[in-house]
């Protein structure tokens, strides 16, 4: 199995004795998206050992985390997270007097803290509190009532507290928020869409392969997923996303003041720290207290933020004549990949 590391870019799975748990859980989306008939997605094994001299590559395919489908008002979309934050992109904001002081997003999978369920109660509590320094969640915030997480198996433990995850007062954003809890934002889902948009289509452009598989075309970050994905295959090009898997912030687009004066809101040495990204890229702090504008107006809304948030999820590639052979597409049944 791959060495998957920790997606926060920290010892901290490994510190807490899940990282093997993660690493099981990450390996059977691989494989099972690495398995899918004439699609040029294969394993991250097959790149080991490869340079950019070789013809290695990472692409980061970029989208704007506002939800593009949502076509309601800012505020209904900031109060409707669970429905209408669909880009991958998940965010809580906080207001105090009727005016916003702060905004988080998110974009880490929930996978990360079912590791940590898995290994123990106190393990999740400890990965919860290391995302969010003030929690103190009960049992009952984090499994619901009538829920023994001490005496379920680590499996069960897991499943409750995924299902409990809009019910969770550190996630619903009565108290915080943790973690990607809509629908469509799961690992699953973005391995369901680099998977079939790598499967060579030369009959149709290759910007119209989102409507063709399980890709949604309004959204910003399907279409763009797709025909990157699309592009590399056509290219004859063997693809994985890269590892650690998942969605980063990269940047803030716009006109940004603090107090009246123009600064590079991406720029630490000149935001103040009003904007802060952590957890390599899965969170991200905006403090409006600071003052802050965006294009000489006064921030309302989460939604106005997100409008302007830049993410993105990279892939890996590389030639499939440098490739093992059981890399090739057409050689998903090899019984090689199976043993990898």
């Amino acid at each position: 199995m791959f060495a998957y590391t920790d997606p926060t870019g920290s010892d901290f799975l490994k510190l807490q004795n899940a990282l093997e748990i993660y690493r099981t859980d990450i390996d059977r989306f691989y494989k099972r998206s690495a398995f899918r008939l004439n699609s040029a997605f294969t394993l991250l094994e097959a790149f080991e050992g490869l340079t950019n001299e070789t013809g290695l590559q990472a692409e980061t395919i970029n989208w704007i985390a506002f939800p593009k489908l949502a076509n309601r008002p800012f505020e209904a979309i900031d109060s409707d997270r669970f429905n209408l934050q669909d880009e991958y992109v998940e965010w809580q904001t906080e207001i105090q007097d009727g005016k916003v002081t702060r905004v988080t997003f998110t974009t880490e999978f929930p996978e990360y803290y079912e590791a940590l369920a898995q290994v123990s109660v106190d393990a999740l509590i400890a990965g919860i509190q290391d995302t969010i320094p003030e929690a103190n969640p009960t049992l009952e915030e984090l499994f619901g009532l009538g829920f023994d997480p001490l005496s379920a198996s680590p499996r069960r433990r897991a499943e409750q507290f995924r299902r409990q995850l809009q019910q969770n007062p550190w996630n619903n954003g009565q108290k915080g928020i943790l973690c990607l809890t809509q629908t469509n934002n799961t690992v699953a889902a973005l391995f369901g869409l680099v998977e079939p948009c790598s499967i060579s289509r030369f009959d149709i452009p290759a910007s119209a392969i989102c409507g063709q598989t399980a890709c949604v075309p309004g959204r910003n970050s399907d279409p763009a997923i797709c025909q990157a994905s699309q592009n590399l295959a056509r290219s004859d090009r063997g693809l994985s996303l890269e590892d650690p898997v998942g969605i980063k912030m990269s940047r803030l687009e716009g006109i940004w003041k603090i107090n009246g004066q123009e600064i590079d809101i991406n720029n630490p040495n000149e935001n103040q720290g009003a904007w802060v990204i952590s957890r390599n890229g899965r969170r991200a702090v905006l403090d409006v207290t600071k003052g802050v504008t965006i294009e000489n107006t006064t921030i309302t809304t989460g939604a106005q933020v997100a409008a302007q948030l830049t993410v993105g999820a990279s892939v890996i590639a590389a030639p499939e004549s440098v490739l093992p052979d059981w890399a090739a597409t057409g050689e998903e049944s090899s019984r090689l990949i199976g043993q990898v």
